[in-house]
């Protein structure tokens, strides 16, 4: 079930967040250093000030979070996340296109992230578009939707 998140879900979306960018071993090589500079902002603070200025969802199944998705009103996926035991079952994709859906209503042209190596393949899926190939020294690849 997906329904907006609340103040209430931050304890569960940190999870979600933690565990899946544990999970992007193709973005970080296990490499402890990188996964805390990651983590590094993904605080209950944090979270909750990005919540309060941007819209977000979550995927629940039976009353636990498993995906979460946040949404800028210029149409910026900010964060996309699922519990790794949770992927390729159709849940980051109901989020997407909820997410989508929502953003259509703005009477938006575009939808725009930046994407992980890991999860670039899944917004490829979905119709987004390299903008713009990432240097070396960074570390998400630019992406558009044009709705």
């Amino acid at each position: 079930m997906i329904r907006a998140a609340k103040i209430q879900d931050i304890p569960e979306i940190l999870h979600v967040l933690q565990e899946s960018i544990r999970s992007c071993v193709q973005d970080h090589q296990r490499v402890e250093s990188k996964i805390q500079a990651w983590l590094e902002n993904k605080t209950h603070s944090n979270l909750l000030l990005w919540m309060h200025y941007n819209d977000s969802w979550i995927y629940s199944v039976n009353q636990q979070t498993v995906g979460f998705i946040m949404v800028s009103d210029t149409g910026k996926i900010l964060l996309n996340y699922t519990l790794p035991e949770m992927q390729h079952q159709g849940i980051g994709s109901a989020l997407l296109n909820s997410a989508i859906s929502h953003l259509k209503l703005r009477n938006l042209q575009q939808i725009t992230l930046d994407s992980t190596q890991t999860a670039m393949s899944f917004y490829q899926k979905h119709g987004f578009q390299i903008r713009t190939y990432a240097t070396p020294e960074q570390h998400t690849i630019p992406m558009i939707k044009y709705i």
